[in-house]
């Protein structure tokens, strides 16, 4: 039998309006608001509402509707993150891993964490550029390679004048001269040096016989 209130109504907890109870699983994932327990797992400006942290979580289930065992997984993380069972750093770190490619559910993530501790993705984007500027120039020293494979000195050439640029700091007009004499013919190659070596594209496109 239900025990009654003051005001008739029934003493049973109710969800908060606009709530079902497809939500409850959801919302008992949600980390509580900090406080002065000192937790560090509450919202990080404290205003933040539950209806807001499960907008977050609906855009995560609908971002992975096809791979629901990423969505089983990020609410597997909010357990964990609750509990205390992992940190901010760690939770920080497994939900980059989980939702890498998808950068608004990273920084959306922020929500959850305390002022100080936000996810930046700066430093991420810029090791991305990074990786990316360095996988085009393994490909291109192998372009370099395949297109001069039968005349393997002026693959050797190119070697031997980017080490002699990078390690001696050889002056870059002359080290355009250079490749532009080795690269005759092959106007393509010329081109994409200049973004191989940025430091090409201040010489003029005479010296380097464009």
């Amino acid at each position: 039998m239900k025990r009654l209130g003051d005001d008739g109504s029934s003493s049973q907890s109710k969800l908060p309006s606009g709530s079902s109870n497809g939500d409850s699983y959801e919302q008992s994932q949600v980390p509580a608001s900090g406080g002065g327990g000192g937790s560090d797992l509450g919202c990080t400006a404290g205003k933040l509402t539950i209806y807001e942290c499960l907008s977050y979580i609906k855009d995560v289930k609908e971002t992975f509707q096809d791979q629901r065992e990423k969505y089983d997984m990020f609410l597997e993380v909010l357990k964990d993150f609750k509990a205390q069972r992992t940190d901010t750093v760690g939770a920080s770190a497994r939900v980059k891993e989980l939702f890498e490619g998808h950068n608004h559910l990273i920084s959306g993530f922020n929500i959850f964490l305390p002022k100080g501790c936000e996810i930046t993705l700066e430093d991420d984007e810029a090791a991305l550029q990074k990786k990316v500027e360095f996988e085009g120039a393994i490909n291109f020293v192998i372009k370099i390679k395949r297109r001069f494979q039968n005349d393997e000195h002026v693959y050797k050439a190119f070697l031997d004048c980017l080490n002699t640029y990078r390690k001696e700091h050889k002056d870059i007009n002359k080290v355009c001269n250079e490749i532009s004499i080795l690269f005759d013919g092959h106007p393509d190659l010329l081109d994409e040096f200049t973004t191989f070596i940025p430091e090409a594209a201040s010489v003029s496109a005479k010296n380097l016989g464009l």
